[in-house]
């Protein structure tokens, strides 16, 4: 975790053998501030958001969009089910989110500009705002743009006030089976990227290993920490630049991140899903996608602002081929199980208004079925569902065609949906942070927040 912070082992940091100018510096407007833009803010509604990434992309006409009437080849062999909201019909195999309808909106109309129609580019435009066709597995720089998560982080406070980082990532930062990652600062600095909670059980009675950067080693008392700590404190050997640095969240920002995160015992705990109760482990499902979206939970209510959990193992959700049975026997029923149970214990623990809950992925499937009963990939229009924070309930928003191809009423591009994300945050969708050659670059290209979900 400190090489992470810092390039160097914690036996280094922790012993004090380096000097401080031993520490490589970036370039200190690599480091943007938070803007000053103080008074375009807009009201925060919102604590924390806990987005749950579909990564590849689910089927919408098997969930949120199901098309009933379409001829067979586009409506597939699941039926549909009612919910507890009459103007929502849903997939067969979502029936406990199908209880709890009332709780979320489901915007049935989303879009977004992918010409390659790519899981790239689109990972790319969900997880950052920006397009960038170029974005790929075999690119050695792909990510052109900083993460929601890390403006999130940028604008709200790297850390939490329990010395937790405020921007989470479950399990990893990576996607596409750890081939890429769209969740980096970049320019915003290295204090606002995510942290990585490791993998997490595949059953509820699974042991959860709380990652290693929140534990002193076993020869470091929590005294001598604090002792080295202090020390390095009041060393005053850096030059006008890494006095710059200090200010701007660089060696100070790292070494106050590593510290925080050494003796936070309650952020410790928070990660120790270890500590929760069996019975609400079982709630949330024997999956990676239950005891990840517990996690979250954990997570949010100790205070950090931003949760990333991906809901894929290896791009699961691009099923071009046995579309129907990977949905009905390993990806539909964790989900929903999960899903449900989040909200329902958000709801219940009087949560609910506080945390915004995004489930979505990089796009829908095709409406025609493929020759390997599968569904390719379809970014022309596809299903979102977001709760909480302060948004209305149980509203169905939107609507595809009579094939579920391309939006029919109320199109809502995806840079809608972020802004709403970042308005309930109290952050300016058209907040303006300076880039690492002193350039002015929005946070996303521009865009309004969906004002029928505003509460």
């Amino acid at each position: 975790m400190l090489r992470w912070l810092t390039g160097l082992s914690r036996r280094d940091f922790l012993s004090g053998s380096v000097s401080l100018g031993a520490f490589v510096f970036p370039h200190a407007s690599t480091l943007a501030q938070p803007s000053s833009q103080e008074t375009r803010r807009p009201k925060r509604h919102a604590k924390s958001v806990i987005v749950l990434l579909q990564e590849g992309g689910m089927s919408h006409l098997e969930s949120w969009d199901p098309k009933p009437d379409a001829p067979d080849e586009v409506r597939g062999s699941f039926t549909t089910i009612p919910t507890t909201n009459v103007d929502l019909t849903v997939g067969q195999h979502m029936s406990l989110l199908a209880q709890q309808a009332q709780l979320f909106n489901v915007v049935r109309s989303v879009y977004m500009d992918n010409a390659r129609r790519d899981h790239s580019p689109g990972l790319h435009w969900v997880l950052t705002g920006y397009d960038n066709q170029a974005a790929g597995v075999a690119l050695e720089k792909v990510n052109r743009a900083p993460s929601v998560g890390s403006v999130v982080a940028h604008q709200l406070g790297g850390l939490t006030a329990e010395g937790l980082p405020n921007f989470a990532t479950i399990p990893n930062s990576k996607q596409l089976g750890n081939r890429v990652s769209y969740t980096g600062a970049l320019h915003l600095g290295a204090a606002f990227e995510p942290f990585d909670s490791g993998a997490v059980p595949e059953r509820a009675g699974g042991h959860y290993v709380v990652p290693a950067g929140l534990t002193l080693p076993g020869d470091v008392s929590l005294l001598r920490l604090q002792n080295r700590q202090r020390l390095l404190s009041s060393i005053d050997r850096l030059n006008r630049e890494s006095d710059r640095l200090a200010t701007t969240g660089g060696l100070a920002g790292f070494q106050k991140k590593a510290f925080d995160l050494l003796v936070g015992r309650r952020g410790q705990q928070a990660f120790d899903l270890n500590q929760e109760p069996v019975k609400t482990r079982e709630a949330y499902g024997n999956s990676r996608m239950g005891q990840g979206t517990l996690l979250a939970r954990r997570l949010v209510e100790i205070g950090v602002t931003y949760v990333l959990v991906n809901y894929s193992k290896n791009n699961s959700w691009d099923t071009h081929s046995n579309n129907f049975g990977r949905l009905k026997k390993t990806l539909l029923p964790p989900m929903d199980q999960a899903a449900s149970a989040l909200l329902v214990d958000l709801d219940q623990r009087g949560m609910l208004d506080d945390v915004l809950v995004l489930m979505m992925g990089e796009m829908g499937r095709t409406p025609k079925i493929n020759k390997n009963s599968g569904r390719d990939h379809w970014p022309d229009v596809f299903s979102v569902m977001i709760a909480g924070g302060g948004l209305t309930r149980g509203q169905v928003l939107g609507s595809s065609s009579r094939f579920a191809d391309i939006p029919s009423d109320r199109p809502v591009h995806y840079h809608e949906i972020l802004a709403t994300v970042y308005h309930q945050l109290g952050i300016d969708p058209n907040l303006v942070v300076k880039d690492n050659q002193d350039r002015s670059v929005r946070i996303m290209p521009e865009a309004e927040f969906v004002q029928e979900l505003i509460g």
